[in-house]
Parts: C-alpha cells; structure tokens; sequence
C-alpha cells in the first residue's frame, strides 16, 4: 500500500514496516503498516502544522534507507531543523492502530493551560516527556495547531526575576544574549538541546557552537549553582560521543562547562580533560577559571 501526503512525503508498506519518505530522505518505521487509523493520525499531525516527519537530526543518518533498521515510531516536527514535537509509540498489528504520543517536555506549560491529559516523566535534566494516552493522542495533536512552537527552538518565555532560578534560565541568556560572550567572535550557535545519541530520549548538549572559519565546535554544558566532577565527566563523554561520528570528523571538538560556581577541584579536573570553565555572574558575564 501507498499513499502521498503534503510536503513531499509519502508512506509506503515494505518488508519489515513502514517506508517513510521526505524529499530525498526516508526511514522505514519498523511493524508498522498503513492502516486506516494511522493515516488519520498523519492527515491530523499536517493539518496541525507537523509539516515534517524527518529532521535534520533524526533519525540519525545509519538509521535511514536504505539501512533497514530504522526506528521503532512515527515522529512529527513543525520544522526540519527544529526539536521534535511528537513521537508515536510502537505499532499495535493486532489491532491496526497506534499507542500513546510522546510529546516534547517543553509544551508543558502550554498543555497545562489547554487542560489536556498527560503524565510527566523527566527523562532528562533539561526537558521530561509529556506522555499521552492513545485515545487522547488526536485531540492533543489538534491542540497543537494553537501552541506556540517556538519554545522548542528558544526555550520558555523571557525570565521575569532576578538571579539564575534554573538551568533554563542560564541556557536562554547566553542564547539570546550571544555577542556579549567570550565566543561570539569566533563561533555561530549551532542548536541548543543538541541530541547527542540520536533519538527521543537521547543525551543533550546544552549548547553546541561552530566556528566559522575552521569548522571547529564548541560543546558546552551548562550547571546551575556548583558544577561537581560529574559535569567534567559529561562534558567529556560528549566529546568523545561526537568524535565518533562522521558529521563532527572535520574541525577540533572542544569543551566548556559554564556554572554559577566551579570549585578548585573541578578546575584542575575539567583542566586534565582540556575542557575550559567559566563562572556566570548574574544577568550574564561570564568570567574564565582555568
């Protein structure tokens, strides 16, 4: 079975699942089948504004087709570049039908305000997962049609206090305040929340950077009040995950970890590592330690 949807896409029944095709990019869907419910879900999600349901980012290029593998849901995005906004749990094949939505963290507000169903689970330090049931999975993504979408890109409206409340807050200053840091001369923003592993419930890198002129990136962790080993630690991983991968094999991968406060012994420890510090002072400067 075949069909053509808006935006250039098209899903396609093939051995193993579902084909999912964008433009000149395609995924298969593993057991998954187009079936009536299914194609309801997809016509709701684009009249809803999901315009896409292949990113820049996902799924991940050793992901896609011709590779079979695929992954194991149907997503939706308002944009290629963006967040993602959904995610459809696996296929049920006795039934036809799909399980519960998976929704970025971020709507949270703005589905408390629409009165919508859901649970909450905070898979991550930065944004939880906004679980839906599957018999309320439609009437939310047609609630999305009137969510603003942007927070996915720029994180929560502007910050109305005083003082760094939480890492949000610190990540959204920087965003929006970029030229006033010691990196904007050199390095553009790449995408804040950057998916390290790829998938919904990937690690995120706070921010990621690059430089303009030598290709070089910039990782960079963000922790309110005190920054532990642990953040050293992560900040590396991160650096190590992404030399792993094709995307980031041309240009130096180096690391910064930006706290409230850093400890002496966290210094030497990011300072072994190659991984530079810096202490951030409300409303935003940022002053190195090491």
């Amino acid at each position: 079975m075949h069909r053509n949807f808006p935006n250039g896409i098209t899903l396609e029944d093939v051995e193993g699942g579902l084909l999912v095709r964008q433009g000149d990019e395609a995924y298969v869907a593993r057991n998954w089948h187009l079936t009536q419910p299914v194609e309801k879900l997809v016509e709701t999600a684009f009249e809803c504004g999901l315009n896409c349901m292949i990113r820049t980012d996902h799924p991940r290029k050793n992901s896609r087709w011709p590779n079979t593998r695929g992954v194991v849901y149907l997503a939706f995005s308002p944009t290629a570049d963006g967040q993602w906004s959904l995610a459809i749990d696996t296929f049920r094949e006795k039934r036809g039908e799909f399980g519960h939505a998976v929704f970025n963290g971020k709507y949270h507000e703005q589905f408390v305000a629409a009165g919508l169903p859901f649970t909450f689970e905070a898979r991550n330090k930065t944004a939880g997962h906004l679980v839906v049931a599957r018999d309320c999975v439609i009437p939310a993504i047609r609630a999305l049609s009137g969510f603003d979408h942007s927070v996915l890109t720029l994180n929560h409206k502007a910050h109305e206090s005083e003082g760094f409340t939480t890492e949000y807050v610190i990540q959204r200053e920087i965003l929006t305040n970029w030229e006033k840091t010691p990196w904007s001369a050199c390095y553009d923003i790449v995408q804040d929340e950057y998916p390290v592993d790829g998938g919904l419930n990937s690690r995120r890198i706070d921010i990621l950077a690059r430089d303009r002129k030598t290709g070089d990136w910039l990782v960079i962790e963000l922790k309110r009040a005190e920054a532990n080993a642990d953040a050293v630690h992560q900040v590396a991983d991160y650096l190590l995950a992404l030399g792993q991968r094709d995307e980031f094999a041309h240009g130096q991968l180096k690391g910064i970890l930006v706290a409230e406060r850093i400890p002496s012994a966290v210094r030497v420890l990011a300072q072994n590592e190659s991984i530079a510090t810096y202490e951030v002072n409300w409303p935003l400067s940022l002053i190195p330690t090491n």
